[in-house]
């Protein structure tokens, strides 16, 4: 994922170094499952044949999908470490991706020339000032931007609970995760630009050992691509002796869904 926000003036996302965790993202970190590919594919996004252009591609959870339906995909992320791991994912299925290291504000790509633009999990950390007109001229006429984000329900077990509280202890820049919200945003920056036109909100239940959720945890924003290395051990050794005594070896987290569909206004 990109690192660099301006959003309400916070700058989280610059502090983060997303290489330090790809290893846990690959192994742990969760894709979405199958039916929010069929979801995109029935809003329009994911088609073979498609030119999709995804932004904080990170370690191809996207990417790597698209491709499989046949769509021509380009990949940019300025992580080198994340890129890397798209790229070996990618080469080991031999899917054919482009695959871009830089900032999603300045990535060097053809203006007028995508389908569709994604994003996911990592909207928030663009600087809105510029990406929605980049976004704006990289799409052709009739082309789509999807956000999407995918967060596990804050409250709604144990699990999550115990899981936030060691969070905020080592990380004081945490905040609480989802909720399911009643119903669609429509945020500031898309005025005059961009029009919704599919918003799509569910709860998804996967499926978690102790150690994947802990590996989850690692490959955070919170954990993994913030703290040290010794820090982000101590977080692990806290964590893995709570979920001895509250998990289950196996467990299902609920996660909200969201998709976000917009298109270029007319």
């Amino acid at each position: 994922m990109t690192t660099t926000t301006h959003e309400s003036g916070r700058n989280y996302g610059a502090l983060l170094d997303w290489s330090l965790t790809s290893d846990d993202y690959i192994r742990h970190r969760p894709g979405y499952p199958d039916d929010y590919f069929h979801h995109l594919q029935h809003f329009g996004i994911g088609l073979a044949g498609q030119q999709i252009l995804d932004l904080g591609a990170g370690t191809g959870n996207l990417s790597i999908p698209f491709a499989r339906q046949g769509a021509y995909v380009t990949a940019v992320d300025l992580s080198q470490g994340q890129i890397d791991a798209a790229r070996e994912r990618a080469e080991g299925e031999k899917l054919s991706l482009r695959f871009i290291i830089s900032g999603a504000e300045d990535a060097p790509v053809e203006e007028a020339h995508f389908d569709a633009v994604s994003a996911s999990m990592c909207w928030g950390y663009f600087d809105t000032s510029r990406i929605v007109d980049k976004v704006r001229k990289v799409l052709r006429p009739d082309g789509l931007l999807m956000i999407s984000s995918i967060i596990w329900l804050s409250n709604d077990n144990d699990i999550t609970r115990r899981t936030e509280e060691i969070v905020a202890r080592h990380n004081e820049h945490f905040t609480t995760r989802g909720s399911i919200r009643d119903s669609p945003v429509i945020p500031d920056w898309s005025a005059n630009t961009f029009q919704l036109k599919t918003y799509h909100q569910y709860i998804a239940p996967l499926t978690f050992t102790r150690e994947s959720w802990r590996g989850r945890l690692r490959a955070s924003k919170w954990i993994g691509a913030a703290l040290s290395l010794e820090k982000a051990e101590a977080f692990d050794i806290e964590l893995a002796e709570v979920l001895e005594i509250i998990a289950p070896e196996q467990f299902e987290i609920n996660h909200t869904i969201r998709i976000q569909v917009f298109q270029v206004s007319a």
